[in-house]
This record gives C-alpha cells, structure tokens and sequence, in this order.
C-alpha cells in the first residue's frame, strides 16, 4: 500500500511539474474532495477505535462519557487557540507531528522516552517541509485570523529563519534516529532501511510540491489511507462483529454525521466565502480535533505494539 500512494505522491508531483501546472483551485479541489473521503472519514471512526480499545482492556464502554470526554477535549484545546493563540498553535504542531510520526513509525518500539522523542522528530521534520518552503501561502492562511495579525513580529520571524528551522529540525531527527537505534540494537536492518528510503521520497514529494499540495499528499493520502487501513485492522483482529463491511457503514455513518455538522457550522459562520476562509477554517478544524483524535489513536497503537510484543 505504501508504495502506491508513494506512486500517486510522484504523480502528481511530475503533473504539476512538467504535464499542467496544478491551480490554485485544481489544488484545493483535490485537498476538499481528499478531506470528505479519506481525511474525515479516518477520525469518524474514533468512536469505534475507543469501543474496541475498551473491548481488549475488558473494561465497560460508555459513548455518553466518551462523548463528553471527546467533546471536552476538543472544546478546551479550541479555548486555547482562542484565548492563547500562539501557545495553541505551537502546541497544536507538536500534537500532530507525534501523531503523523507515531502513524508512519508505529511498527517500531515507540513507548520509552526515546521512542517518543524518535516520533516526535519525525512529525516535525514532515510538518517543517510542507509548511516552511511555501511559507507566503501559509502566511496568507495565519494573517486571515485575528491572531495572525496581532504575532505579525512572530510570523515574520519564522519566514526569516524558515530555512534554518527546516535544518534543524532535520538535525533533531537524525539525532534521535541514532538514539532510538543504539538503544533498539536488534531492529531487523531491512526494517530500518525501507523505513529511510521511504521517509526520503516522502520529503522529495513535499519538498517539490505547493504548500497545499504537498499537505494533500501527505495529510490526506498517506496519513489518512494507512490510518484507515490501520484502524480496520485493529478492529478486524479477533473480532467477529467488527467484519468489513459493518466497519465500512459505521464510517460512512459518522463521517456524513460530521459532513453535515461541518456545512452546518460553515454555513452559519460565512466560512465558505471564498477558498482561503475555507482553507483557513479547515486547518483550524484539524487543529481543534486534533487533541481528542490523537488520544483515541495513541491508544490503539500502545494497544497493536503492546499484542505485538506479546506474540513474539
């Protein structure tokens, strides 16, 4: 599966590069149709994910209070974009560059300090790539906001140094690929070196592509795709009720649930006026359910890593 969305990720890099430059609308085209059938559908199916983690712990499961639990999180990290905007967003890069790096790194020991510190390099090396080479489009997206005009000083000093925080972000990430090795000596070698090859075509795809393009790419057809293969795996393994097909309808169920939801809310605050607002308000979407989302998937993965440990 891996290397076809590799394939697709080259495919669109050589359309826009040398067939038809993609537009600023082709571009967002693919980004809204990849987010209603990839990008929203691998979060609805959070609510199953949380059934089936509290199905292997044996434990009682109550959508009332993962509900409220769920809600909860996401309303107190929205109050934190509002309220502390540049404290939510820094922290918001953090959260999903551990999420993007525990997805793509999740077949390796990741639970001691060194792993996270392994995962959390990863993401960040990722989201420095697709966000600092294109750094005017994402300065378009942040001066939309009230409070990308009030950390005007800040947003500039991260385009003059978006080059250096690009290297040293690449630094951190080798530092912690030597570390997390020396202390995991018995990874099988091949694992290791399929994990690189396949890290370095990621960021000759990104690197190459327009901001939105490349988080296209990555967010929506990478990260989403193995999520949803990974979250139907988990829920296929040792599970009769949970087969393909009811697995597939609960989805499309709760990923219609939060369509309508979002049309609701976009409608009502004039959000679809033009394709920047709706770029803007997207990015702020993914931010604000970012924390709810990456818990119930943390513990799915702590859940596969802790079974795979225990088979070998």
């Amino acid at each position: 599966m891996r290397i076809i969305l590799l394939f697709i990720g080259f495919a669109m890099l050589l359309i826009h590069q040398y067939v038809q430059t993609i537009s600023a609308q082709g571009q967002f085209l693919a980004f809204a149709i990849g987010i209603i059938f990839l990008g929203i559908p691998h979060g609805a199916a959070d609510l199953l994910v949380a059934t089936k983690n509290a199905s292997n712990e044996k434990r009682r499961f109550s959508i009332l209070y993962f509900f409220v639990n769920y809600l909860g999180r996401l309303v107190a990290f929205g109050a934190m974009l509002w309220f502390f905007p540049l404290l939510g967003n820094i922290l918001f890069i953090f959260l999903a560059a551990y999420h993007f790096g525990e997805t793509d790194l999740h077949q390796f020991k990741t639970d001691t300090i060194f792993g996270k510190f392994f995962v959390t390099a990863y993401g960040l090396v990722i989201l420095a790539v697709i966000l600092f080479p294109n750094f005017d489009e994402v300065r378009a997206i942040l001066q939309l906001f009230k409070a990308g005009s009030d950390n005007l000083s800040f947003i500039n000093w991260l385009d003059g140094h978006r080059y250096e925080l690009i290297a040293s972000s690449m630094i951190l990430f080798i530092i912690s690929v030597f570390v997390y090795f020396a202390k995991n000596k018995n990874t099988n070698i091949v694992e290791i070196q399929l994990f690189l090859g396949q890290f370095i075509l990621i960021l000759l795809i990104i690197y190459n592509l327009p901001m939105l393009l490349g988080f296209t790419f990555y967010f929506v057809i990478w990260h989403s795709t193995l999520s949803l293969n990974n979250i139907t795996s988990y829920l296929q393994k040792n599970s009769t009720y949970y087969n393909i097909k009811s697995v597939l309808k609960q989805i499309i169920f709760y990923s219609l649930l939060a369509i309508g939801g979002i049309l609701i809310f976009g409608f009502a605050g004039f959000m679809f006026i033009n394709n920047n607002a709706m770029m803007a308000y997207s990015f702020l979407g993914l931010a604000v359910l970012t924390a709810p989302h990456m818990q119930v998937m943390h513990d799915m993965y702590y859940k596969t890593r802790l079974n795979q440990n225990i088979n070998t």
